[in-house]
């Protein structure tokens, strides 16, 4: 005899829970009784402002705007940097300047090597 088949001998099969006799003849009067009393009158409608619906299109454009801005800046600062190393008196760097140069520039292995064998 299995697990099974020694509960079902010990319980039974029948369902232990029954409803009450005659309990769903009136129960929807019962539960609309006991519901309290609410009237359904037309609500104005609420007017929504415009701003309350476009708000967060337009924070994500003054942000989109904002880096657009800050990347145009620093990239007319590089150049206007540029300029001025370009611009000497004599056209020639002096090593001070041509140090500071090379130490906030970007340049590749070989544009370093092709400056510095030219400039010998």
């Amino acid at each position: 005899m299995t697990d099974e088949e020694k509960l079902k001998g010990i319980i039974g099969k029948e369902n232990p829970f029954k409803v009450p006799d005659g309990y769903f003849e009136d129960f929807q009067q019962r539960l609309m009784s006991s519901l309290p009393e609410r009237s359904f009158a037309q609500k104005k409608p609420v007017r929504i402002p415009i701003w309350r619906n476009t708000r967060t299109w337009v924070s994500a454009a003054a942000v989109f705007a904002g880096v657009i801005i800050m990347v145009a800046a620093l990239h007319r600062a590089d150049n206007l940097r540029d300029a001025a190393y370009a611009s000497t008196d004599d056209g020639i760097f002096t090593e001070e300047e041509m140090s500071e140069y090379l130490a906030t520039s970007v340049f590749d292995d070989y544009t370093l090597y092709s400056y510095l064998t030219n400039d010998e």
